[in-house]
């Protein structure tokens, strides 16, 4: 399942025109260069290659002055008793760095790792996607292998690594993590999550360790996709398949004295030790997000402050570059909590933050251009993982019954697309950098085939009025509005996420464009967890969401848009009562719904899809799932667009071509543990 290497050149043709660090003309030129000595795996059920080049003797390893301050004062043994017998060597994007400095960084809330605090601090995982944005190299196990009817997975981890503290990491920190944690009752009254489970009847999976560093997983059916998981957050500290066991037993009944557990419950305010421990062990989108907490990453977490987090760097982080220098160059990144985006931007560009690529948007390009002319900014832009900026779910089987209908005519949904004037919201939204498109893969994807992104996507109000007129939809009241049968009129809130900036602005243009085909369309902006909760109890009319599925990684996984299910913690899909009868089966019987044959389809080729070993036949059942979606249009996309990246002059090996989003976990991929602040 290796993915051709190459941007789809039609989502920048404006960029031609926009001067910006020369950053359109590197975008179209192809991926970047490897960050990493070590050659990248494919997607395939087959031995991985081992990864990381051997580095230089232990005796010429270097590291950053702040800890050879500490080895000199007995506080750190000297760093090649740090480092493992065979630490990664990663190759820097453009030279070799500079110890020092700080970089700082910005975040929404206290709690929002996501985005530039995973961009610059980076992640470690099971598995890596490799800087190539289309394939899977080693991780912390450097290498992988399956049988071959991929039931059984056999991972080797990456010998002498060691946590944060010092501690050895082992393949006891993997069975602690699922079997002590995963599958205690208490702890997961609901057992592993999807990505542990294989089978129709989602049957967990079996983990052995084999010794301290070969793992064993074994399934009921076969899982030749579950490297997928292990490099995406399914595979984090804590959140995936491996945590801190010598630290996480303190916490944990079966291994810490009743006691003494019982205390430290009570010490620290909670009532259960299920609590106690939530809190020490907490993850924070696969970055150690508790000061305490052991981790793996470039940059640990050092102290807490109302207004930032602060991080440094990891003295037993395990890479170093080509020269012996022990990885990251930068000392520390504090991560300011800013929730308004205008001051963020603003103190972006006053230099007050030094890279922001979560909170940008091409709205802002201007303020951007003109902090980049003043030499005080750089601007990247990459290619985005958002097919589309923002998705459009109507939901097929609302409570509201008049809506119901309406929602489930073909010539309704249809009629509801092609009224979207999309060049419209790419310039009024997107600085016009963006492409209209249908909610399609990038043309670099396995899955795609050409002219996927073209379905119902030509404005055409006209069409869209006969539509609905063939459909019955006459009657109108004084105010020009259509009328359902019972004489109310066709009318629904849309509720939204608004920290998913591109959203609120579309939907404003929305408003009118389905006002002037007699829908009245009004907005509501709505917390996530609230969002959420209505969203599970089916009470959403329409739902919208970033489609952010373009990454043949990601997409296997986090399908959003090709059945009607709702991912934990996202308000969205097109079919939640369809989903319930699909997936939930007698859990909601207020809410479930036997959906009609062609979705009942794309739910059983799911299935199959990530059963079967072969890539062409994969390929083959997904085409008949994107088919059937654009047969059916059950939801549909608005505009495609790149993401700036605009960071301080001085910050350096950040590549000019790279892919952002969800789908690469934002800058991961070329390695943040080699950016570095350049001194004059």
């Amino acid at each position: 399942m290796s993915i051709k290497s190459r941007m789809d050149r039609r989502t920048f043709l404006k960029m031609g025109a926009m001067a910006v660090a020369g950053a359109a003309a590197a975008a179209c030129a192809g991926p970047p260069a490897s960050t990493s000595e070590a050659p990248a795996a494919p997607v395939e059920v087959a031995a991985a290659p081992q990864t990381g080049a051997p580095a230089a003797p232990p005796s010429q390893y270097r590291e950053a002055p702040m800890l050879a301050e500490r080895v000199a004062a007995g506080q750190l043994p000297p760093v090649d008793q740090r480092l493992p017998p065979n630490p990664q060597v990663i190759t820097p994007v453009q030279e070799i760095g500079q110890y020092g400095g700080t970089l700082r960084i910005a975040i929404g809330n206290a709690n929002a790792l996501f985005g530039d605090g995973q961009a610059v601090i980076g992640t470690e995982l099971v598995l890596r996607i490799a800087p190539d944005f289309n394939s899977i190299t080693g991780g912390l196990f450097e290498s992988w292998e399956f049988n071959d009817d991929a039931t059984e997975q056999i991972l080797h981890l990456r010998q002498g690594l060691k946590w944060s503290d010092g501690q050895p990491m082992t393949t006891q920190d993997c069975l602690f993590d699922y079997v002590d944690c995963k599958q205690n009752s208490e702890l997961s009254p609901a057992g592993p999550g999807a990505a542990w489970r294989a089978g129709l009847d989602r049957v967990p999976m079996e983990m052995t360790a084999v010794d301290d560093y070969t793992l064993k997983l074994n399934f009921v059916a076969p899982k030749p996709l579950i490297i997928l998981d292990q490099a995406f957050y399914s595979g984090a500290q804590y959140s995936g398949m491996y945590a801190p066991k010598h630290y996480g037993m303190q916490f944990h009944p079966q291994y810490a004295d009743a006691a003494k557990l019982e205390q430290a419950v009570k010490d620290a305010g909670f009532e259960t030790w299920i609590q106690l421990m939530g809190a020490k062990m907490r993850m924070g989108s696969t970055i150690p997000s508790e000061v305490g907490l052991p981790g793996m990453t470039a940059f640990i977490r050092t102290a807490d402050d109302p207004s930032h987090h602060t991080y440094e760097r990891n003295p037993y982080y395990w890479k170093v570059d080509p020269e012996g220098n022990q990885l990251p160059y930068v000392d520390t990144v504090i991560i300011n909590i800013i929730a308004d985006k205008e001051l963020l931007t603003t103190r972006l560009l006053s230099g007050d933050l030094d890279f922001s690529g979560h909170s940008t948007y091409l709205k802002n390009m201007e303020l951007y251009n003109q902090a980049r002319n003043e030499g005080r900014v750089n601007i990247y832009l990459w290619q985005s993982t958002l097919v589309s900026a923002v998705l459009i779910y109507p939901n097929l089987t609302p409570k509201d019954e008049e809506l119901r209908e309406f929602f489930q005519k073909k010539n309704a949904r249809v009629a509801l697309s092609i009224s979207i004037d999309r060049e419209e919201i790419n310039d009024v939204v997107h600085f016009g950098l963006g492409t209209s498109r249908q909610m399609a893969l990038w043309p670099s994807s396995i899955y795609y085939q050409e002219g996927d992104e073209s379905h119902y996507i030509d404005y055409n109000p006209q069409q869209a009025n006969d539509l609905l007129d063939q459909e019955g939809y006459t009657n109108r009241d004084a105010q020009g509005y259509r009328l359902f049968p019972s004489g109310r009129r066709i009318s629904w809130v849309g509720e939204f996420d608004p920290e998913q900036g591109d959203i609120p602005p579309t939907l404003e243009l929305c408003i009118q464009y389905w006002k002037d085909i007699g829908i009245e369309f009004t907005i509501k902006p709505l917390n996530r967890q609230l969002l959420t909760e209505r969203w599970t109890a089916n009470e959403l009319p329409m739902t919208f969401w970033q489609g952010d599925i373009g990454s043949d990684i990601v997409f296997p996984l986090s399908p959003k848009v090709m059945h009607g299910n709702s991912e934990p913690g996202n308000a969205l899909g097109w079919s939640r009562a369809w989903e319930m009868w699909m997936r939930n089966k007698g859990q909601f019987p207020d809410i479930e719904e036997e959906p009609p044959a062609w979705v009942q389809l794309q739910y059983t080729d799911w299935d199959q899809f990530h059963s079967t070993l072969d890539e062409q036949e994969r390929i083959q059942i997904m085409r008949g799932v994107f088919d059937r979606f654009y047969e059916h249009l059950p939801c549909f996309g608005t505009v495609g667009v790149p993401q700036a990246v605009v960071l301080k002059s001085t910050i350096t090996n950040v590549p000019e071509m790279g892919v952002w989003g969800f789908g690469t976990i934002r800058a991961v991929p070329v390695h943040p543990e080699q950016f570095f602040i350049k001194q004059a």
